[in-house]
């Protein structure tokens, strides 16, 4: 049915298994650079887990790259904690909103939910200051500010 098919690029004679899968063009590198039209296989780097495998043609992958997809996501506490303009980073951020004004208490709400979250993950208050201060240095968390709002009844 396929016997003498030849290649629509150079002529040669397309071997007959190929001819029958479809192929109108033959293996040879010049002739596959014209008219291979296929998947392309990407993987995207994720942080603290393995590769992402995307399989798509190249217009899909960039498209998908140009809208952010693949960027760096910020997993943090939600608090702004890195500053900006720290990387190069794809995806669009809000504005930095500007801090609370402390409470009757002297802590901003953002302050007091860090230090409950340490505290309900069973650190101690000094354990909560150290860390807030490598998570979240702008909020300036104390040992002695931990004790405050752990003191303190919780607001609502």
């Amino acid at each position: 049915m396929h016997e003498g098919a030849n290649c629509i690029e150079c002529g040669d004679e397309l071997p007959a298994e190929r001819a029958e899968l479809g192929y109108a063009y033959c293996t040879k590198g010049a002739c596959q650079a014209v008219h291979h039209r296929g998947l392309t296989v990407t993987t995207v780097g994720v942080n603290k887990s393995a590769d992402s495998v995307v399989v798509a043609d190249a217009a899909e992958v960039r498209r998908r790259g140009e809208a952010g997809e693949f960027g760096r996501k910020d997993t943090g506490l939600g608090l702004g904690y890195r500053g900006i303009g720290g990387g190069r980073e794809r995806v669009a951020r809000r504005p930095p909103v500007p801090p609370a004004l402390p409470a009757r208490h002297g802590w901003t709400g953002q302050q007091e939910k860090v230090v409950r979250l340490y505290h309900d993950m069973g650190l101690s208050p000094r354990q909560i200051a150290e860390r807030a201060g490598r998570q979240t240095p702008r909020l300036g968390i104390t040992e002695r500010l931990a004790v405050q709002i752990l003191s303190a009844a919780p607001r609502r």
